[in-house]
């Protein structure tokens, strides 16, 4: 490797090192042949010693390759001779996103939204050839100085499909702080796995936090994993107010323990950040990182199962010590019990513990099995820039009204019309009664129907993959819709009961006073709904969400009112959430002003 004094590799100049992680070390380098500058990554010589594993660089690095996009760091190729294995990619000049959010105690938010839409493309590209990045964290996304942000460190990659011989090696699997609970759990990953991974580091561009961190209490990586795997994050919005509620929401939903509840593809978070852009105020801002941030260390499988393992024996220990500590203190005291209590808490507690720390991953292996017959939902946002909302007074009627392809929107109008008689309107979102109509001077037609328009622009989120048509019947009017129509028949259905959770979501673009609302159906047809429940909330003027309507073990089989006393002042969006183990069909859900 070294020739007349300078570090080489064959054709390549080994000019500065750049940086080096649990694969192998970045170096700046020289092409002599083509007069280029090129950023050359050195494996470690442990990771080569075995000749399947050398294959699998290969194979990998031949897909990565296949990798041509403005957003991915371009693999030029694969450098190999007796003791070295080398993967010879362009050079970028610039920072890091890790740096990049150093910077400044402030970023813009439409700028941080444009940047992960940019990672967004780099994943798809990946995920489109078969790849998983699995190592996907602010170090590795690449900000040039000529304004592209590409990818890059694809060595942990893997086929979405096939062995995965890197893991069974026992080699660095990912960065403990990013990790999705399946990645944690050795269980299969995919293209959901990266998503997890891109909204860990979303949250952290617009919160300046990691949503899972133990640092600040003394902890390590493996109390950082637990979190991982069994808590929920606090709500981005509670951490920045600024951020717009949609944001919040979608990252929520990105860290979904259960990748079935996480969007499905790339593509579909990258549709729902569009929409939000195009209503984000330049005003809104999210803190930069922290410069004491802890370094961010790798660790193989192996040692993340026995730190697993020894965290959930110790915490059985524990209770178990508590356990015989409460019973001690109310038992009689003497000198043979003291004595006798002593020899068993000095030789049976362990095995108590043993016993207990078992029982717990029969547990744990049990709530896997049923996760993984759970066949989940896919998230669609579609917005929608405007749509009319028609109501007309009894007894009249009204004609069918096409809508516009494009209608600015605009703060709630009161607009007088007049149609023909066509066909009366079955159900409706937001009613108003109308006022008498005003007379008019010039001759009248001899039918004529009076109504009241109002033009609200919203944006309609549904849960169930389909696609959201304001013009046709939703749940929001006059519409009824199947949820999770998988649930009729499932394996293993007469042992265990599966539940999916989906959510519906109207955001209105002014606040309003609503006097009622009135939800029709939420009901899976007198089927079993134990386990299931709905849940309504209201979001304020403020952007706060109200919990005004609970129903568990029980569906919505007749119409339930909601009203004025328990809604908020201003209503500026409303969420229904629901769990059911059974098909369950949702609306139409009525806003009454």
């Amino acid at each position: 490797m070294i020739k007349n004094g300078t570090a080489h590799l064959g054709q390549y100049s080994l000019d500065s090192e750049l940086g080096s992680g649990g694969m192998g070390i970045v170096y700046r380098a020289t092409d002599e042949k083509l007069h280029r500058e090129v950023a050359i990554k050195v494996l470690h010589p442990h990771l080569l010693q075995n000749e399947d594993l050398k294959e699998r660089f290969r194979r990998e690095a031949r897909m990565h390759a296949q990798l041509m996009h403005p957003n991915v760091v371009t693999l030029l190729s694969l450098y190999e001779d007796a003791e070295h294995m080398a993967l010879i990619m362009e050079m970028v000049h610039g920072k890091n996103l890790r740096e990049y959010l150093r910077t400044a105690k402030k970023h813009a938010i439409t700028d941080l939204v444009r940047i992960a839409q940019a990672i967004l493309l780099g994943l798809e590209a990946a995920h489109h050839i078969g790849l998983v990045h699995r190592d996907l964290k602010p170090a590795n996304v690449l900000l040039a100085d000529n304004g592209d942000i590409k990818l890059m460190d694809f060595g942990l990659a893997k086929p979405a499909k096939g062995d995965d011989d890197l893991t069974q090696s026992g080699a660095t699997v990912g960065s403990f702080r990013y990790m999705a609970p399946e990645q944690i759990l050795n269980q299969p990953i995919d293209a959901r796995t990266d998503l997890y991974a891109f909204g860990i580091l979303l949250y952290q561009m617009v919160t300046g936090k990691l949503p899972f961190d133990a640092s600040a209490q003394g902890g390590g990586e493996f109390e950082i994993m637990e979190k991982q795997v069994r808590e929920s994050p606090v709500s981005p919005h509670e951490l920045n107010r600024s951020l717009p509620l949609e944001i919040s929401d979608l990252i929520l939903r990105l860290l979904a323990k259960n990748p079935d509840d996480r969007p499905a593809s790339c593509a579909l978070v990258h549709q729902e950040l569009d929409i939000i852009a195009r209503g984000l105020s330049d005003k809104a801002m999210a803190p930069g990182l922290s410069k004491t941030s802890v370094s961010i260390p790798t660790h193989s499988n192996i040692s993340i199962a026995k730190g697993l393992l020894k965290a959930s024996v110790r915490s059985v220990g524990l209770k178990f010590s508590k356990l015989f500590g409460m019973l001690s203190s109310v038992l009689p005291e003497s000198d043979a019990f003291a004595s006798g209590w002593a020899k068993y808490s000095a030789v049976e507690w362990k095995v108590v513990a043993t016993w207990g720390g078992a029982f717990l991953m029969l547990a744990l292996l049990g709530w896997i099995l049923i996760s993984v017959m759970s066949v989940a939902e896919r998230p669609v946002m579609v917005s929608t820039p405007a749509t009319q909302k028609t109501i007309v007074t009894k007894h009249e009627k009204q004609p069918e009204v096409k809508p516009e392809a494009k209608v600015k929107a605009a703060p709630i109008v009161k607009k007088e019309a007049e149609a023909p008689v066509v066909k009366q309107v079955k159900s409706v979102a937001i009613v108003k009664k109308p006022k008498p109509p005003k007379r008019i001077s010039k001759p009248k037609p001899k039918y004529v129907a009076r109504s009241i328009t109002y033009t609200v622009a919203h944006k309609m989120t549904r849960s169930d993959g389909g696609d959201v048509d304001t013009s046709k019947p939703h749940e929001f009017k006059g519409g009824k819709h199947l949820y999770f129509e998988s649930l009729k028949s499932y394996r293993g259905k007469e042992l265990f009961t599966a539940y999916k959770k989906g959510q519906i979501r109207l955001y209105l673009d002014k606040a309003v006073k609503l006097r009622k609302v009135i939800i029709h159906k939420a009901s899976v047809g007198r089927l079993n709904f134990k386990g299931g429940y709905v849940k309504l909330s209201v979001q304020d003027a403020k952007h706060k969400w109200h919990e005004v309507f609970v129903r568990e073990d029980d569906d919505v089989d007749i119409a339930v009112t909601i009203s004025k006393s328990k809604l908020p002042a201003e209503i500026k969006g409303v969420r229904l959430r629901f769990r059911s183990p059974e098909p369950i069909t949702i609306g139409p859900i009525d806003l009454i002003r």
